[in-house]
């Protein structure tokens, strides 16, 4: 029976590498994001603003002749990176309900509407859940409440669930390059982040992806629910 995906945030980044990745590996891949780059015969893709709460509580989930279910929530923002006095009240909604309220939904909508399914949910966090960072506020709160998240649904026990929350690294993606363009004024770190650039320091999305591929393949093998790409060795 064909393994299924449903990713957030496949537009682009590692949503859009890992469901491209998850389509060669003969997955149907359900995508979810405001635009779409990828055409294939088995990726169904819905249009949503994820930081819209109105249209994530309406969005019902696929119904799934599987039973091997896969959910990835991978959609995120950064933000306005600014010191956290600078930020607007329409920001600090958006980055919260992108960031951390959407999957707080989506992952409760993904346990119950496949109760009797094996299901393997992922939430990709990040180490800024871990580490203050100066004018990422809203970026590093979403992330360490994200990972709080995963580790009481773990403790819960869900029926036929296996959660994790996985710190991706620094990637090659959009969000860095935001992270770049932000005036020095504003962001005390942007000279280490353009050094990571710079440097060839950045990790690709694809590699990302098959890290990720990894931990789909092999999550019985880890034990905690906090999961560093870094520490995944391929294989």
């Amino acid at each position: 029976m064909q393994k299924v995906a449903i990713i957030t945030g496949t537009g682009g980044g590692i949503g859009k590498a890992t469901a491209e990745l998850l389509l060669k590996k003969d997955y149907r891949v359900f995508g979810y994001s405001r635009t779409n780059k990828i055409n294939h015969p088995n990726f169904i893709f819905t249009t949503i603003d994820l930081s819209n709460l109105a249209q994530v509580n309406d969005l019902s989930l696929p119904i799934i002749n599987s039973d091997n279910l896969l959910l990835i929530n991978n959609a995120a923002t950064i933000g306005s990176i600014v010191p956290f006095d600078k930020k607007e009240t329409s920001d600090i909604i958006n980055e919260y309900n992108l960031n951390l309220v959407s999957p707080t939904i989506l992952t409760r909508k993904f346990i119950t509407t496949y109760p009797d399914k094996e299901k393997l949910l992922i939430n990709i966090s990040s180490g800024a859940a871990n580490n203050p960072i100066a004018s990422w506020s809203t970026y590093c709160a979403t992330k360490a409440a994200l990972d709080m998240l995963t580790q009481v649904i773990a403790e819960e026990n869900h029926k036929n669930l296996r959660v994790f929350s996985v710190h991706p690294g620094i990637v090659d993606s959009d969000m860095q390059k935001t992270i770049r363009e932000t005036e020095e004024h504003l962001f005390p770190l942007l000279s280490k982040f353009t050094a990571y650039y710079s440097k060839n320091e950045l990790e690709t999305t694809t590699i990302a992806a098959q890290k990720l591929y990894y931990i789909i393949q092999n999550y019985n093998e880890f034990t905690k629910n906090i999961l560093s790409i870094r520490d995944v060795n391929l294989k």
